[in-house]
């Protein structure tokens, strides 16, 4: 591997940051270089939050407009204020909620909208408020997800394993995983919109 930027969208309280630092400490646990480095605001009162990851051969922790590999948003608003990082082979992983508006009179979007503006790129969606109700935590089966679709030929999954902290972060993980397997399945038999 030359390079790799993995850009991590959301907004406060969506694991943004923790799911960096496991991409980053899973990197570092196969020997790689990496940089993490996070951007937000007023993320306790539900700002944007952003935490770039890159791998290999790089020297600065930001990732360039452009030259994002792979985007993992939290947020359909999130996905779209980020776009303009996206390189024209980037693949996404969408969370696929978006925030309400918290000013009046300011249109809500819909996620057939998010997708529609995201359409140039592969987006894979998952559901997270169904995969929090059902007892999983989001941001690491997102984390499952991407391993299984773009990060498998980096890393082993024990590297993630490794570092991740807890037994409910590795079933999620495990179960973001099996969503790859199963949109995997699909792409083979040219089924994957």
């Amino acid at each position: 591997m030359d390079r790799l930027n993995i850009l991590i969208a959301g907004i406060g309280g969506q694991g943004v940051v923790t799911a960096g630092k496991i991409l980053a400490e899973a990197f570092h646990e196969k020997g790689l270089t990496v940089f993490e480095s996070e951007t937000h605001g007023l993320s306790q009162r539900g700002g944007a939050v952003t935490t770039h990851v890159r791998v290999g051969n790089v020297n600065v922790p930001l990732i360039p407009k452009g030259g994002a590999d792979i985007l993992i948003a939290m947020d359909g608003i999130e996905a779209l204020r980020n776009a303009s990082y996206l390189s024209t082979d980037a693949k996404v992983f969408l969370n696929e909620s978006v925030k309400l508006p918290s000013l009046p009179n300011v249109k809500p979007v819909s996620i057939s909208y998010v997708l529609e503006n995201l359409r140039p790129w592969r987006t894979y969606t998952l559901d997270c408020e169904q995969i929090v109700r059902d007892g999983y935590r989001c941001n690491t089966v997102i984390l499952g997800l991407v391993y299984e679709i773009s990060l498998r030929k980096y890393l082993d999954i024990n590297d993630f394993i490794k570092v991740l902290r807890g037994p409910t972060n590795v079933k999620s993980f495990m179960l973001g995983v099996q969503r790859g397997k199963y949109y995997e399945s699909l792409a083979a038999m040219d089924r994957l919109v």
